[in-house]
């Protein structure tokens, strides 16, 4: 009994182990294939989702494809307009290569027209010529005959007309001569009279009424120099007037420089003297001057006040020496020049002017070029931005090259 529930406990426990083992097998095999399962799900998951991406793949190219086949369409209508297009040209090329066949042939026809015309043409010039030289020789003759006859009786005519003009120029002339020396004459009788009153009022040092009749004489005769040196001398000596006494001096100076280019010799000078009495005039300005100076200065001496003083002759001065100084550059003395505006320097050394004036002095005429180059600079530093600078600047460099040529050539 004992042994059969044994048996019995031992095939429980072998059934229960069998049950086991298969309910193990059983949950193992469970477990494979939920995995497998869920690796299908994954992967039919991934198949799902690449199913979408080709999907939208699908739609992305059916619309592309729409989008072509419309490019397609229209292209299609471009070629079959360009094919149009090209179908007319080609009509037109036909159309013109006809046309130009046609041109070449009026073209030769009008060549061929051409040289007939022209030989024609040339045939009836040369019979044309020929004609022209038979009839114009004849009429060389006739007219050669004529135009003897004809010069002789204008040879005659001439003659009279010239015998008669003579007459007439001369009757004319006589008849101007008569009235010029008339006027003349009372013109002289008129400056003679205020001439002998404005003496007589000098002799009685009456110099005022002197001066008014000299000058009625200008009135008279502004081209009179001999009255511009009275004046001068009056003014200067006798009125102590320096300005009036430099008007007057300079009137005189102008005509008598005129008179000289023109080859007269007004008061009995050329431009040479007209020159040297102006010089002397000016110089016995300056010493006039000084002396009125050296009254003014006393003047103002208890005063200290000489600022006027000096002022108003350093102007007059610089004046003085400037007008010289053309002077003397008209006159070719440029040696003089250059002296004369030396000394407006002393007086004004900022003047650009007067530096540009020597500068050329001394370049041109002087042949002295380190005063030139000095001049010339000066004038730049001067006025820099002057119209002429850049030209300046040249021949300051011109007047260096030379200096330098003749310091190697020495």
């Amino acid at each position: 009994m004992k042994n059969k529930k044994t048996i019995l406990i031992i095939s429980i426990g072998v059934l229960l182990a069998a049950l086991l083992i298969a309910l193990g097998l059983s949950m193992s095999a469970t477990s494979k294939k939920r995995a497998e399962i869920n690796a299908l799900n994954n992967d039919l998951k991934n198949k799902e989702a690449k199913l979408a991406q080709l999907e939208k793949q699908i739609e992305s190219l059916n619309a592309e494809k729409s989008s072509l086949a419309g490019v397609k369409l229209s292209l299609e209508g471009r070629i079959t307009n360009l094919e149009e297009d090209i179908g007319n040209a080609k009509e037109k090329e036909a159309d013109l290569s006809k046309k130009l066949i046609a041109f070449a042939g009026e073209k030769k026809r009008l060549e061929d027209t051409l040289v007939q015309t022209t030989q024609t043409m040339q045939e009836k010039l040369r019979l044309s010529s020929q004609k022209n030289k038979k009839e114009l020789t004849r009429k060389s003759k006739q007219y050669l005959a004529q135009k003897e006859e004809f010069t002789g009786r204008i040879a005659d005519l001439t003659q009279k007309l010239k015998d008669l003009g003579e007459k007439k120029d001369t009757l004319e002339k006589n008849a101007v001569t008569a009235a010029e020396v008339t006027a003349r004459l009372l013109k002289e009788k008129e400056k003679l009279d205020h001439y002998k009153l404005g003496l007589s009022y000098e002799n009685n040092q009456d110099y005022q009424a002197a001066v008014r009749e000299y000058e009625d004489i200008l009135k008279i005769d502004s081209q009179d120099a001999n009255i511009y040196l009275r004046l001068a001398s009056i003014y200067l000596y006798n009125i102590r007037d320096p300005d009036r006494a430099d008007f007057y001096a300079k009137g005189y100076a102008v005509l008598n420089s005129k008179a000289g280019a023109d080859g007269q010799q007004p008061g009995g000078g050329s431009l040479a003297g007209a020159v040297d009495e102006k010089i002397a005039l000016t110089k016995k300005l300056n010493e006039a001057e000084q002396k009125l100076s050296r009254k003014y200065k006393e003047k103002h001496l208890l005063s200290g006040d000489f600022s006027e003083v000096f002022g108003t002759y350093k102007e007059k001065a610089h004046k003085r020496h400037y007008n010289l100084a053309i002077i003397y550059e008209n006159a070719g003395r440029y040696k003089e020049t250059a002296e004369e505006y030396e000394k407006t320097l002393e007086l004004a050394p900022e003047d650009a002017d007067i530096h540009y004036n020597l500068a050329i002095v001394y370049d041109d005429h002087l042949q002295d070029n380190e005063k030139a180059i000095i001049h010339y600079r000066r004038y730049l530093e001067l006025a820099p931005n002057a119209a002429d600078a850049s030209m300046v600047a040249a021949w300051m460099d011109e007047a260096r090259d030379d200096l330098e040529w003749q310091r190697r050539t020495r």
